[in-house]
């Protein structure tokens, strides 16, 4: 709905509003007093003569906010253009004063008013000058003021508007000549834009506002769209496709951009009037943008990791806004519900595919829809498994690569492979065949697997058997049962292993106890027995880049070598078994004559000190400290919970003899002491060399052998180190430590009798 605002002057004419200055070049500015020379040579008018005397001719310029005087006597000086336009309403009176008034000294001011070329008053100034001519047309409407020279024009027209001259002519020359501008409007108008909500779709023919109660006498039309004005570029444009004619706003092909408020608006002196209209312009739906997004991947728009919260939005730029619907773009699905946003929590394999989303404008009925193909990555168990083996006769090699499993399947394709042979990309399962050639001996191929989550490799390389060895591993699968493998090491792909016993082939498998691993590189002998499988065991390992063998005798638990030996309270066993001796353990067993043992319980029988398993090759026995007697040991191999055949039994003596470490404590603290001795008599002799010739003043007493006399109620004690027993063997019993009898030692007293000295030694 447009508004209109009104502004009217109704009752005298006003001054329009210009941006310029209120007067012509040659008028000073307001508040400025300007009085200029006279000049001798007045310009003179075309016909006029000039009088031989000067003429003085002042006037006064006003406008509403300012006065400026002049007093000139130039002819240059016209025509000049009093103040600024003036603007009247249609009706009112248009009045064009004179100012300033001329000076009525003879010859008499001859006054002509004129509205372009036409005359509209003529006459005299002064009490009883002539009117000599009005307008006939507009004689009924025109006053003429001969007192002053005014001109007025009643009851104005649209048509009254122009440009007014006046022309003061003294003695038949034109002294001065001035212009007004008038311009007569209508009424400011009520402004409507019809239509009041104009409505309109992208790509029409076109789109018409026009601005009703406007017309031309009532002020100047112009249009704005969002309160910007019309004009430059939108209207300029060649050719145009938004302009104005008459009250009318045009705009072809309207466009999404053209939705605007758009406003209508009159200017005139007297103030304006303007409406406005909202216009709309429908469009779309633009082809819908659907957006992944995803909580754990960093480009969801490639793909999506299993499990991961996925989340579908689409948008499709439209007005009014569209209805936006999801599906599956399988017609058998079901619709999803309605909305922009898909939710797909925890996505698997099953939700890999299309989804479209459709969206419909629902003022225009436009319809347009845009897929999307999901793909969720999971990736595939483990990881790529290579193999080579020998085609038939040996004659080509085939090579195999396979990653089963995962969405989508991983590409895979060979590396290192001979020029001109095919090696993929394929999913999941690769194969390839190679002609067999001796220098492909020590050549590694790979298979690269590549799937949008990771890239794994697996690596074969080609070469002929070297050094084969067969390994026997036991392993007890339940009480009573042990199962033997023998694995055939050096016997890489792609030869092949053929088994013999005893010369003659094997041929595993059919439900037997015999059976091949997948490879063939193992032979397996399931419930082994020592009476029936026991022998000797072959392998031949042949292929396309060479061959080799080896064989291996299987033999019952038994101890090829062993010894003991003797440290200080414990005994060390060692021993050996020879290739292809089965068994799962060992017990260390001993006996004794001596009952008191604390892990002894019966004397004479064989108990097992230790349990040891199938790679120990060496055993440490502690013995109970404080025991002497004779010990017998003995290593007992087994085979699951069948006993092998022992070792022979060794005796360890418990005795006193001195253990290895003793003695050397003793000779090492010997040496040490030669060491301590010789140093004290170096340095005596050094201190007796630093004092060469002195005589000591000390008074030497004759050696007498005096009686040895002791205080009375004094004794005298002297201490004898002993040395540390050492540790008795086994056989000897610890005895305690204990005082050495006393001995007497008879020496003088100063009494002529004899004391007794009791000297203790301890120990």
């Amino acid at each position: 709905m447009g508004t209109s605002r009104t502004l009217l002057l109704l009752d005298s004419p006003v001054p329009a509003r210009d941006p310029g200055p209120p007067f012509s070049a040659r008028t000073p500015p307001s508040h400025i007093s300007t009085r200029v020379p006279v000049t001798k040579v007045p310009t003179k008018a075309p016909g006029s003569k000039l009088p031989p005397e000067n003429h003085n001719l002042e006037f006064s310029a006003q406008g509403p906010e300012s006065k400026v005087s002049f007093e000139t006597h130039q002819a240059a000086n016209f025509p000049q253009q009093v103040g600024g336009p003036l603007a009247v309403l249609v009706g009112t009176t248009i009045r064009l004063p004179l100012t300033p008034v001329p000076s009525l000294g003879p010859p008499a001011p001859l006054v002509v008013w004129r509205r372009g070329s036409k005359v509209l008053a003529a006459g005299g100034l002064g009490p009883g000058a002539p009117l000599i001519s009005l307008d006939p047309v507009n004689q009924a409407r025109l006053r003429f003021d001969q007192t002053r020279g005014s001109l007025e024009l009643i009851s104005a027209r649209l048509d009254d508007g122009g440009i007014y001259t006046v022309e003061i002519i003294r003695g038949g020359v034109s002294q001065q000549i001035r212009e007004f501008t008038v311009g007569v409007y209508d009424p400011l108008p009520q402004l409507s834009v019809q239509p009041k909500a104009p409505e309109t779709e992208e790509g029409a023919a076109e789109l018409r506002l026009r601005c009703v109660g406007w017309n031309p006498g009532s002020g100047e039309l112009s249009w704005s769209r969002d309160g910007r004005a019309l004009e430059g570029p939108d209207l300029g444009a060649q050719p145009p496709r938004v302009r104005v004619q008459g009250d009318q706003l045009l705009i072809l092909r309207p466009a999404r951009g053209d939705q605007a408020r758009y406003t209508c608006r009159v200017r005139s002196p007297f103030g304006h009037s303007e409406a406005a209209a909202d216009v709309s312009v429908f469009y779309g739906p633009d082809p819908p943008v659907i957006r992944v997004s995803s909580d754990r991947d960093a480009d969801p728009a490639l793909y999506v990791t299993a499990g991961s919260n996925v989340t579908l939005q689409c948008s499709a730029p439209s007005r009014p806004p569209a209805d936006i619907a999801w599906s599956l773009a399988d017609p058998a699905e079901v619709a999803v519900p309605a909305g922009p946003r898909l939710l797909l929590p925890a996505v698997g394999p099953g939700h890999a595919g299309a989804y479209a989303c459709l969206a419909a404008n629902p003022r225009t009925g436009r319809r347009r829809r845009s897929v999307l193909d999901l793909t969720v990555a999971d990736l595939p168990p483990g990881s790529p498994q290579c193999s080579v083996e020998g085609g038939p006769a040996d004659r080509s090699l085939r090579f195999r690569c396979s990653w089963p499993g995962g969405s989508p399947a991983a590409s895979l394709r060979f590396q290192g492979l001979p020029e001109g042979v095919r090696a993929g990309p394929v999913p999941s399962a690769l194969q390839v065949a190679v002609p067999a050639r001796p220098e492909l001996s020590g050549v590694s191929v790979t298979c690269l697997a590549q799937h949008l989550v990771a890239t794994r490799t697996c690596t074969v390389t080609l070469e002929p058997p070297r050094e084969v060895l067969l390994h026997p591993l036991v392993e007890e699968t339940q009480p009573g049962e042990v199962e033997v493998v023998l694995e055939a090491a050096g016997c890489p792909p792609p030869s092949r292993a053929s088994w013999a016993r005893e010369g003659r082939p094997l041929a595993p498998g059919g439900g037997g106890r015999l059976r091949l691993s997948q490879d063939g590189r193992k032979l397996v002998i399931s419930n082994f027995s020592l009476d029936w499988d026991l022998g000797n065991y072959s392998v031949l390992c042949s292929g396309a880049l060479g061959a080799g063998g080896n064989q291996i005798a299987l033999t019952g638990p038994s101890i090829s070598s062993w010894r003991l030996q003797r440290a200080r309270d414990t005994v060390v066993l060692t021993w050996d078994v020879e290739r292809g001796t089965l068994l799962t353990g060992f017990h260390i067993q001993a006996r004794t004559d001596n009952s008191d043992l604390g892990r002894v319980s019966m004397s004479r029988d064989w108990v097992s000190l230790l349990i040891l398993g199938p790679q120990e090759r060496s055993a440490v026995v502690p013995l109970p400290p404080g025991n002497a007697g004779t010990w017998a040991f003995r290593i007992l191999p087994i085979l699951g919970s069948l006993p092998g055949t022992p070792s022979q039994s060794r005796v360890y003596q418990a005795g006193s003899a001195l253990s290895p470490g003793a003695i050397a404590g003793i000779v090492l603290g010997s040496l040490l002491g030669l060491v301590l001795l010789a140093g004290l008599l170096l340095l005596c002799i050094c201190c007796l060399r630093q004092f060469p010739g002195r005589t000591f003043e000390k008074k030497q007493l004759p050696l007498t052998l005096a009686p040895m006399v002791t205080m009375p109620g004094k004794k005298m004690q002297s201490l004898t180190p002993v040395q540390t027993p050492h540790p008795l063997p086994i056989k000897s019993q610890l005895q305690k430590p204990s005082l050495s009898k006393a001995q007497q030692v008879i020496s003088p007293s100063p009494g002529g009798g004899q004391r007794a000295v009791r000297t203790a030694t301890q120990v």
